[in-house]
């Protein structure tokens, strides 16, 4: 095994001590760019008591016809997942008229619930270790409180009830229950998911089910998230074999990633991944108390979706995408893949999707020509081409009425 040189050392004792001593949330704070700051533009409140942090990206030329964009995170992450890298999503939806906000989960970024432990989490984040009272949090609350918040939220801002909702794994995931069993469905006007999959076509998930249980042990006393900081500052042995459940290395910058582990990573939240369990054993979302298959409930799914897939994810691998995509009731879906296998630039795996550096030129330019061309007044060359330009995956028509991608 590789040993550590003092320099890798001490770049790694510099790494602690900057994500403890010196401060975590400190260091995103106080960032020169602002798009690595925690979303603390605007605060959206659930009615549960969690105070949630949003970020916006006003376009120079709104544009009417088209409904706000609100962009959500995955597990274990924060908003800032999705301003990583240059030319990223929300920049590039706001160029073409769209007012986008990105908003933390609760527990991520700023996110707090003000109670008797506000004073001393606040101190807490300061430092490696777990913050009291935001442990007992689960997928059924994010769907239940977070998701009315930040639609309320952009509703007073904008006036507008509906919205284009852009998920990426959790941050899709949590739709399929919002519409099965949502009271306030209508309010997604087009939803796209990327790496988000609610069946898993092999099971047990044996690697993800070792990782889940080992954060969860870690979390007895550490944060996760914050003891991954030095990262930013230095490789250690082995990374490698985790970094691939994240990315796929050849198709991310190394600074993207550096910025992944310095400015994005967050805590899980040992409730939710206690509900992630059972779905990595047996392949289907469940509820938190068992009681609900979501997978089951897919074909009440009606809203227009596009799911889009990356050929190398290990998390949302594509046959597990298909069985999500095919249950949907909505008569308007499309599937992306996007790999080498399919023409398209590079490899995708989970989360460079988002972060890779060809994603802006081949799989973002896919997501606004198909939201255009599903806007109230779609403009004409999206009515043409909802499609992704070259290079492209295949895509043939569904019988239902969108396309679906085929390899």
């Amino acid at each position: 095994m590789h040993r550590l040189s003092r320099r890798e050392w001490a770049a790694a004792a510099l790494g602690l001590g900057l994500s403890g001593l010196s401060g975590c949330a400190a260091m995103r704070r106080n960032a020169l760019d602002p798009d690595l700051r925690p979303c603390t533009d605007e605060y959206a409140h659930t009615e549960d008591g969690w105070r949630l942090g949003v970020r916006r990206y006003r376009p120079k030329r709104p544009d009417p016809n088209k409904y706000p964009v609100i962009l959500c995170h995955g597990l274990g992450l924060n908003a800032t997942f999705w301003t990583i890298t240059k030319s990223h999503l929300p920049s590039q939806l706001a160029a073409h008229g769209y007012e986008v906000f990105l908003f933390d989960l609760r527990a991520s970024g700023e996110s707090s619930k003000p109670a008797s432990h506000d004073r001393i989490n606040r101190f807490l984040r300061e430092t490696p270790f777990r913050e009291r009272g935001e442990s007992t949090w689960t997928l059924d609350d994010v769907v239940r409180y977070d998701m009315p918040a930040i639609l309320g939220h952009v509703e007073r801002q904008t006036g507008r009830r509906q919205v284009n909702w852009v998920g990426h794994s959790l941050g899709g995931m949590i739709m399929f229950p919002f519409q099965e069993f949502g009271a306030e469905t209508d309010r997604i006007a087009n939803f796209v998911g990327m790496g988000s999959t609610i069946i898993q076509a092999k099971t047990p998930q044996t690697h993800m089910l070792l990782a889940n249980a080992g954060i969860r042990f870690l979390q007895l006393a550490a944060s996760a998230g914050r003891m991954g900081r030095p990262l930013t500052y230095v490789r250690m042995p082995g990374m490698d074999l985790i970094d691939r459940f994240y990315y796929t290395a050849e198709n991310v910058e190394p600074g993207t990633v550096a910025r992944f582990y310095g400015y994005t990573l967050e805590d899980p939240g040992p409730s939710a991944l206690r509900q992630f369990a059972p779905y990595l054993r047996r392949g289907h979302l469940l509820s938190a108390d068992d009681r609900i298959d979501y997978a089951d409930h897919l074909p009440e799914v009606l809203t227009p979706t596009l799911m889009v897939a990356g050929e190398s994810d290990l998390i949302s691998d594509v046959p597990s995408t298909r069985l999500t995509f095919d249950r949907l009731g909505s008569p308007d879906k499309t599937l992306l893949i996007f790999g080498e296998g399919q023409g398209s630039l590079g490899r995708y795996g989970h989360c460079d999707l988002v972060w890779s550096k060809h994603a802006p030129v081949e799989i973002f330019p896919a997501i606004i020509k198909w939201l255009d061309a599903r806007q109230p007044t779609p403009s004409a060359q999206a009515l043409a081409s909802p499609q992704a330009p070259s290079p492209s995956p295949r895509a043939l028509a569904s019988p239902q009425g969108g396309s679906t991608a085929r390899q």
